[in-house]
């Protein structure tokens, strides 16, 4: 199904009014004040049904489908292949997930992922990442006024993107924006304190802390070359006694460059 399809079908599609609990929600993910980083997370696995995994996904993806319209590039310069990391409070390290993306226009784009030891886990999740986009199209038809979309369109180009972890055991991805940096700030592509520089599979990057705050604490390697793509992520726990402890990581493999 292609979009002149879709949204010949969302045109004739009717629902009953959202609740205003629903719309109040959905807005509530971009409050007053925090115009700097835009962050949405599903639930962890365990904590909450699948289906409230799904609907904490959806709240993004209706943002991200809606304001960043277009159908992929025809031609897909490079990408890239990576992998997530957990540490466990003793801080030894498990594979959650792999993956391979492109970036567009500041928003990394997932082609295909995996979770290691789990066919059944990697078969459901390929199934949200092709379904999820659709029914974040038809929720954004009942919870989001044109207003507030058109808001979040302006935002958008001001933002860097990418897939940052994942959720509900890895059924669910995790994406995050942050502020762009102001053009020509010291190559640094988030908005942000720029903790460190390192090279990595052959590209230079800027280590930048975004602006967060709270208990909390992202460090985003980002390579201009390659339009701000993150080629490693680390979030950060604060404990009681004052220090951070290393919780999540995103590490690229490898670029595969396009001809």
């Amino acid at each position: 199904m292609n979009d002149t399809e879709l949204d010949e079908m969302l045109n004739r599609w009717t629902a009953p009014p959202a609740p205003d609990t629903l719309r109040d929600s959905v807005r509530a993910a971009f409050p007053a004040g925090q115009e700097r980083w835009i962050l949405a997370r599903a639930p962890r696995a365990g904590k909450r049904m699948l289906a409230a995994a799904m609907l904490g996904a959806a709240a993004l993806l209706l943002v991200v489908a809606q304001a960043r319209p277009g159908a992929p590039p025809a031609r897909i310069p490079y990408s890239v292949d990576s992998e997530f990391i957990r540490y466990a409070d003793d801080g030894s390290p498990s594979i959650e997930m792999y993956s391979s993306s492109y970036e567009v226009d500041g928003a990394e784009i997932l082609r295909s992922r995996s979770i290691p030891r789990s066919p059944f886990g990697t078969a459901i999740g390929r199934a949200l990442d092709a379904t999820l986009p659709l029914w974040s199209r038809l929720m954004a038809r009942v919870t989001v006024d044109g207003k507030t979309l058109e808001r979040l369109r302006r935002r958008i180009p001001h933002t860097v993107g990418a897939i940052s972890g994942c959720e509900a055991s890895c059924l669910v991805l995790e994406r995050q924006f942050f502020a762009r940096a102001a053009a020509g700030v010291d190559t640094a592509c988030v908005d942000g304190k720029i903790v460190g520089r390192e090279t990595i599979l052959n590209y230079p990057t800027a280590a930048v802390q975004p602006h967060m705050g709270g208990s909390v604490r992202m460090t985003w390697w980002t390579a201009p070359d390659l339009g701000c793509f993150s080629l490693r992520i680390t979030a950060e726990e604060k404990r009681a006694d004052g220090a951070w402890r290393l919780v999540s990581e995103k590490r690229a493999l490898r670029i595969d460059m396009k001809p």
